[in-house]
């Protein structure tokens, strides 16, 4: 069985059966990733509609911690995977809506830029393993996880040099990263598209399909994130 880039869908691997009632399908993927991303959307709207601005600030960090929880738990418990697929959404989607709103505070227009970005990367990558133009090899895989390594080796090493204000980027730099993880994101899609394919074919059970469903939304945010700021640098060259 292949593996995925994405952590969440490791939890798939364990299991060298599968066993219930009904299998999962494409159709079921397809509407509870659907699901996913509208309530993330929506909670995003309402609570940078409705909630006080300080109030809302103070719900970054637990939105955080909220949505971490809700990851984990999901992806390593199928049974569990529909309530805390739905909670990761709705704290995924106050995080979201707080981040969205301070670069549109100072960059107008970049948050839509960033979605219709997203939605772009997320068509063009499914025209493209559907229709075999990007094949997923061993050999593929062997890449990917060596990047995905060598970029949890750089933020480790960054996020302690920064806790001691020894290291800075200029803006072409933060350009280029960003654009090397925005990249990296959308070939995550392609072994996360081969991943929902196995467990479709494999007959999983329809309780994976809010696994898979988050695990896509995963990458999708990754992917929104990372437009978001190489957006926001752009913008701030320009001014």
């Amino acid at each position: 069985m292949m593996r995925s880039s994405n952590p969440v869908f490791r939890s798939l691997e364990r299991s060298e059966s599968y066993e219930g009632v009904e299998a999962a399908s494409y159709r079921g993927i397809v509407s509870k990733t659907a699901t996913l991303l509208i309530t993330a959307v929506m909670t995003g709207y309402l609570a940078i509609t409705y909630i006080p601005l300080e109030s809302l600030y103070s719900l970054l960090f637990g939105s955080m911690i909220v949505a971490f929880i809700s990851v984990l738990v999901a992806s390593f418990s199928p049974r569990l995977a529909m309530p805390f697929a739905l909670l990761y959404a709705l704290s995924e989607g106050v995080l979201l809506g707080v981040i969205t709103l301070m670069i549109e505070m100072y960059f107008p227009g970049v948050a839509i830029a960033a979605v219709i970005g997203t939605a772009s990367i997320f068509t063009v990558m499914l025209f493209l393993y559907s229709s075999r133009t990007i094949r997923v090899t061993s050999r593929f895989r062997r890449i990917m996880y060596s990047i995905l390594l060598a970029f949890l080796v750089f933020f480790i090493i960054f996020g302690i040099l920064g806790l001691f204000g020894s290291v800075t980027f200029n803006a072409p730099i933060a350009l280029g990263v960003t654009g090397i993880l925005i990249i990296f994101g959308a070939l995550m899609l392609a072994l996360d598209f081969d991943r929902a394919e196995r467990v479709v074919e494999g007959g999983a059970d329809k309780t994976y399909e809010w696994v898979v469903a988050v695990g896509l939304m995963v990458t999708v945010v990754w992917i929104y994130i990372e437009l978001l700021r190489f957006l926001a640098i752009l913008a701030s060259r320009r001014n």
